[in-house]
């Protein structure tokens, strides 16, 4: 049996909370890049590779660009591609909400209210655009809850990809108005599994109703200790393998952990708006060489999520 390999493409424009006019403008060049890449992964395992896209809907798009599905003409060639079905879409909602006060946005994790509104502005416009729901989601900076879970059950998700195990709660770290720190992942599962409505950080032993799946990103192990921002400047954490990030210790990782015998599928992530910065297309091609190169791809495959799922369940 293969391992499966999970990327999970985040499409977002560049930069953060300071967005402007431009912020689209490498996406397309990004989208090209990632071309490249998968006819490099199919070339060398022999097999078709498969990536799963989580397009960014939300208020913050809408009030820059006037429209909550502005990559529709912004980036026409990259929803041309993903309409073809080849590959898994699924939704990338942020909470960020307008401070008339401070004249900044900040992330609104605090308010249910607010979480549903963007949830449900983000699957309309889904629904709009590619003609049926969204089966997955990926919440931005990693924020999830129970209360989160419960809508995304209600709204007919079957797969959310959120979760970054062994990272603790901290502060957002470019937003010091954020309501609240983001979750501690330490105790998180590692392998896909179905939550319990009591604590979607725990596995449900009986799971019932319509499947839902949380797919959690791969992070390395063991935890180490590694600077942050703030306060308190040290903490142990792992790390996400996001392809555009920290590519010698990430590819460490990977070289051990790409023909593992194991039938937990291995998570990458790597976000659109990242591959426009020279600095994080370079670590991208760099670890994109390497793992291409790798002679344990092989047996490996790129799968869609819910395909990955799947095989998973029937695996384990």
């Amino acid at each position: 049996m293969r391992r499966d390999i999970v990327l999970a493409i985040d499409i977002e424009p560049s930069g953060r909370g300071e967005l402007n006019a431009n912020s689209w403008n490498g996406t397309l060049a990004a989208f090209g890049e990632l071309a490249k890449w998968r006819a490099t992964l199919e070339q060398q395992t022999g097999a078709p590779a498969q990536f799963n896209w989580f397009l960014r809907w939300d208020r913050q798009i809408e009030t820059i660009w006037g429209a909550v599905g502005c990559i529709e003409g912004a980036c026409p060639e990259v929803l041309r591609f993903l309409k073809t079905g080849v590959d898994f879409c699924g939704i990338h909602p942020h909470f960020f909400r307008w401070s008339a006060e401070r004249n900044c946005w900040f992330n609104e994790f605090s308010d249910v209210a607010w979480a549903a509104e963007c949830l449900a502005r983000s699957i309309e416009t889904f629904e709009r655009i590619f003609g049926y729901r969204p089966q997955g989601s990926r919440f931005g900076d990693r924020w999830c809850s129970n209360e989160l879970v419960s809508l995304l059950r209600a709204e007919g998700i079957q797969y959310d990809l959120t979760l970054e195990p062994g990272l603790p709660d901290q502060p957002v770290f470019d937003d010091p108005h954020a309501t609240r720190w983001l979750p501690d992942y330490r105790q998180a599962p590692r392998a896909p599994y179905q939550p319990s409505p009591a604590d979607y950080l725990t596995p449900d032993p009986n799971p019932a109703g319509r499947a839902f799946w949380i797919v959690p990103i791969t992070t390395t192990t063991p935890a180490r200790w590694v600077p942050v921002r703030r306060p308190p400047y040290l903490i142990k954490a792992s790390r996400p393998l996001n392809l555009a990030l920290r590519p010698r210790t990430l590819w460490r990782y990977l070289a051990k952990n790409l023909e593992a015998p194991c039938v937990e599928p291995l998570v990458l992530v790597v976000r659109l708006g990242d591959l426009t910065f020279p600095r994080y297309r370079a670590n991208f091609r760099y670890l994109g060489a390497r793992i291409a190169g790798h002679p344990g791809l092989r047996n490996t495959r790129f799968r869609r999520v819910d395909d990955a799922v799947e095989r998973f369940a029937r695996a384990r």
